[in-house]
């Protein structure tokens, strides 16, 4: 499968990983059946009424625990992901959940959502593609933020004893250009995490933007 991913066959590499998962023949690497702990963190600061407001996505939802959570902060969650596996396991494991689970690509959005959403979260969605298509991947988040909404993106930093991707780890610049098109960046921190520090960019469209 490296070989599909290094090809950017990005929905069979998915799809075929999420199919081996499911039949028990490899992990998920980033499957932790638990939602990112630092989104756990950081909802508590960012909504510390446990109430958050409007319509959020979640990019590359995997099997789903990180949509469960912020669904939880009482938004109106969209999450999507290339393998339709994946939102298969993601509804079978969330059953009678009000997250709308979608197979999506996010480097083809649909119209709607552009500027459609008052939260976007990405968790480690951008370092899974080459590196070519970094620049595109972040337009298309960035796109997903609505008038005065935010986005969290959170990936991982490289360091030199990384081998070659995947995953295709970030440098702070490839973070950073999330902010375009009217969006602008919030903070951008290196934060110590489980597995090694991360990349951490808070991004807000200003009203107007």
């Amino acid at each position: 499968m490296r070989e599909l991913a290094a090809e950017d066959d990005s929905p069979r590499w998915y799809e075929q990983l999420y199919a081996e998962a499911g039949a028990d023949l490899v992990d998920v690497p980033w499957d932790h059946g638990e939602p990112t702990p630092y989104l756990v963190e950081w909802l508590g600061e960012r909504f510390p009424s446990g109430r958050g407001e409007g319509r959020a996505a979640v990019v590359g939802c995997a099997y789903g625990d990180d949509a469960e959570l912020v669904a939880s902060y009482g938004f109106e969650v969209t999450a999507f992901d290339i393998s339709p596996t994946a939102v298969n396991a993601a509804r079978t494991r969330h059953s009678g959940s009000p997250v709308d689970y979608e197979v999506a690509n996010l480097l083809a959005l649909q119209a709607d959502w552009r500027g459609a959403f008052d939260l976007v979260v990405e968790c480690t969605t951008l370092q899974s593609m080459p590196t070519g298509l970094h620049g595109a991947a972040a337009e298309s988040i960035a796109a997903l933020i609505a008038p005065v909404g935010l986005a969290l993106v959170i990936a991982r930093c490289p360091s030199a004893e990384d081998p070659p991707g995947p995953p295709w780890l970030l440098g702070s610049h490839e973070v950073r250009a999330v902010a375009r098109d009217g969006v602008r960046v919030e903070r951008l921190r290196r934060v110590a995490m489980r597995g090694g520090d991360r990349w951490v960019g808070e991004f807000v469209r200003p009203a107007g933007g």
